[in-house]
């Protein structure tokens, strides 16, 4: 596995220019930014710098409900996470950034109104980069999508991957050589975006708990009825020809139906019944497993917590919480979001800012936005 090494922009930066591209994608809820997190963790590169004389143009994308949204009115919500004045530029000109890096630090409309930025416009990259001296790369979590400003940009400008962007990928690429035993634990849906990750951990792991809805199409794949549950038909075929035979692979045995109703042996679902999350047992096993690891690596959540059925989820996060000699890593922004909910971030070993980002990096072991980075910086050396 080949080790992603990075240089980083030496000495002073004053008069210099330096685009940031950042990750402030968070839910928003009555007109408010709902979590932080995300941007709470880009204040040591943008603290940095500005000590080092810097200017500093940021550059984002923001979505509701699967449609991009104005920056504008979180911007003032923004300055007092970041504690820094924010001069908002809608408009993507030279001298409309230059006047605004004069009063403070530019944030840009976001990127996501420009056609040119997801698919990847030469002409929208240059344009990005003939606003600024060199580039970094803060937004580990979409790395994944080859875009203008992830992917673009790099080409022309010098480009450096911020200090969360090398956390990231430092605290993931431990799991390539994971200390054993080592558990692996994946939910969600979408097996399509977590069957490199499976296939590449079927060897390495010592055993893997598979939840959600992923389950309930496993357990249609061994021919185990599972009611009227959401499952993917097309993923079964795939799931038999790789991982049937698999003894690692461990699936729920007992799973809730409704709220408020107990627990059912996951072999004895039924009609019209449907699968909605793990029940306390299989917590259980999955807690004992992970006491007897020395890694774990989480990414999904195990019910629809979108539907309130968050029980089995966050049960498993109050237990790993408690393990004291087990590196957890955790990502996937259903299953943060119950973290954040119980306030337990701060207990775990790493947080991943990314999910998709998360489950390709550690399938195919490097990103789009990795590989860009790394070319640029050849051509530095």
């Amino acid at each position: 596995m080949r080790i992603h090494r990075f240089i980083n922009p030496r000495g002073s930066l004053k008069d210099k220019t330096v685009l940031l591209r950042v990750d402030f994608n968070e839910p928003v809820e009555k007109r408010k930014i709902a979590d932080s997190f995300r941007i709470q963790s880009t204040l040591p590169v943008v603290r940095d710098l500005k000590k080092r004389g810097a200017r500093v143009v940021i550059v984002s994308h923001l979505e509701h409900r699967d449609r991009p949204i104005s920056f504008g009115p979180f911007v003032r919500q923004f300055e007092r996470i970041l504690g820094m004045k924010i001069i908002f530029v809608k408009e993507y000109s030279q001298s409309a950034i230059r006047r605004g890096a004069q009063r403070g630090i530019v944030f840009l409309e976001n990127l996501r109104f420009h056609r040119g930025e997801e698919t990847n416009n030469k002409v929208f990259a240059r344009t990005l980069a003939s606003f600024a001296d060199l580039y970094i790369n803060e937004a580990f979590s979409v790395s994944h999508r080859p875009h203008a400003s992830i992917v673009g940009v790099p080409h022309y400008l010098p480009s450096y991957a911020g200090p969360l962007f090398q956390k990231e990928v430092g605290r993931l690429s431990e799991v390539f050589t994971p200390r054993h035993p080592f558990l692996l634990i994946v939910g969600g849906a979408k097996f399509a975006t977590k069957f490199e990750l499976l296939k590449r951990f079927l060897r390495k792991a010592d055993a893997i708990f598979v939840g959600g809805v992923l389950a309930n199409t496993f357990l249609c794949a061994h021919d185990i009825p599972i009611g009227n549950s959401l499952y993917e038909p097309d993923a079964v075929d795939d799931i038999r020809k790789h991982f049937s035979k698999s003894q690692k692979i461990l699936l729920p045995f007992d799973v809730v139906l409704a709220k408020n109703a107990k627990a059912k042996n996951a072999f004895e679902v039924r009609g019209s019944e449907r699968i909605r999350d793990i029940g306390p047992k299989t917590v259980l096993l999955i807690t004992a497993l992970a006491r007897l690891s020395k890694h774990v690596v989480w990414n999904g959540p195990l019910g629809f917590t979108e539907n309130g059925y968050e029980t089995g989820t966050r049960m498993l996060l109050k237990n790993l919480a408690r393990l004291k000699n087990t590196r957890v890593i955790l990502g996937g922004g259903d299953t943060v979001e119950v973290l954040d909910h119980l306030h337990l971030r701060h207990r775990f070993y790493h947080v991943s800012t990314g999910g998709g980002a998360m489950l390709s990096f550690l399938g195919d072991g490097t990103l789009v936005g990795i590989e860009a980075l790394i070319k640029s910086q050849k051509r530095l050396r």
